[in-house]
């Protein structure tokens, strides 16, 4: 089967580089930072239903790609926010009420998720790149704390990307 390959990291160490190695890749640039690279590219998304429909329009037809990189996963999130807050006349992710715009957010964002999994079982390889942030961690029988690297992404939206991915690095 087509491998579904997630990269995070910090801004500029080489994410969409790696993401450009795999098979004839496509990229749906949503921030448009593969401007510098020889990449084949979709349009870029102007919202989350273009982008949904890029992927959609992909799976009726490869056009010759082994694997679709979406480069970034947490700015196709800011996509996401912005529909879902416009459709619902709310000024933002919070205007929903306690917790409730996050679950509706890790939702929709499973319709992608579930999109790209079809277009893997047509032969297509997925790798979503997406920043990565660092947090403050403790562990409760020790002392002192760490950092520890995390998705830049929502919690409930990242944890579905892990479950998600065969690979994540």
């Amino acid at each position: 089967m087509p491998q579904r390959v997630v990269i995070y990291g910090p801004e500029g160490v080489g994410k969409s580089k790696a993401a450009s190695q795999f098979p004839r890749p496509v990229f749906i640039d949503t921030e448009g930072s593969t401007e510098h690279m020889d990449v084949a590219r979709t349009p870029r998304p102007s919202s989350w239903s273009h982008l949904l429909s890029i992927v959609g329009e992909l799976k009726r037809d490869t056009h010759g790609f082994s694997t679709l990189v979406i480069d970034t996963a947490d700015w196709a999130q800011r996509l996401c926010i912005t529909e879902l807050c416009s459709k619902q006349q709310k000024d933002g992710i919070e205007g929903f009420g306690y917790g409730k715009g996050y679950t509706y957010l890790a939702e929709e964002f499973g319709k992608l998720l579930d999109a790209l999994s079809e277009l893997r079982n047509v032969g297509m390889n997925i790798v979503l790149v997406a920043h990565a942030n660092t947090r403050k961690f403790e562990l409760p029988e020790e002392e002192g704390s760490f950092d520890k690297w995390e998705l830049k992404l929502e919690k409930k939206v990242a944890s579905l990307i892990k479950e998600w991915g065969d690979m994540v690095l």
